[in-house]
């Protein structure tokens, strides 16, 4: 464990914390229920893709930080509290699966996700499978 003096971080394997809030970052492959990552480029808008699948992640979460990869599908987010994504069963103490198994259920779970096609939208035009969404923890901070 170390202390970066620039931010008052302290880093750890799987976590940073800032200050006494614990941050887990996580890197979601949006991809529908045949493994092809969904292109969300242009789906950045508001309440695009992009802004569903963050609301969504954000249901358990406070999300500190994303970063958006989109011809491949990649998001990659920082949410704040180490076990916020960790407990499906609501006791804190014995965790039932991992913080990136649950969210990946729980995103996958979404199936086909009523959004905005473009940025001129009024309406939630568009419908994305987002079925065989993937998350995984993000090994190097």
């Amino acid at each position: 464990m170390a202390i970066n003096s620039n931010n008052n971080a302290v880093f750890t394997a799987g976590s940073t914390t800032f200050g006494d809030v614990a941050i887990e970052y996580f890197t979601v492959t949006v991809t529908d229920t045949s493994g092809t990552a969904v292109d969300i480029d242009a789906n950045t808008h508001k309440d695009g893709i992009v802004d569903r699948i963050l609301q969504a992640i954000q249901t358990r979460g406070t999300i500190k930080y994303y970063n958006v990869t989109t011809t491949n599908g990649l998001i990659t987010v920082a949410v704040e509290r180490e076990t916020t994504w960790g407990d499906s069963d609501g006791n804190v103490a014995s965790p039932t699966a991992t913080p990136a198994a649950n969210m990946q259920t729980y995103l996958q779970s979404l199936g086909s996700v009523k959004c905005r096609a473009s940025s001129t939208s009024t309406t939630e035009d568009a419908t994305i499978d987002v079925g065989g969404t993937t998350v995984t923890v993000v090994a190097n901070i």
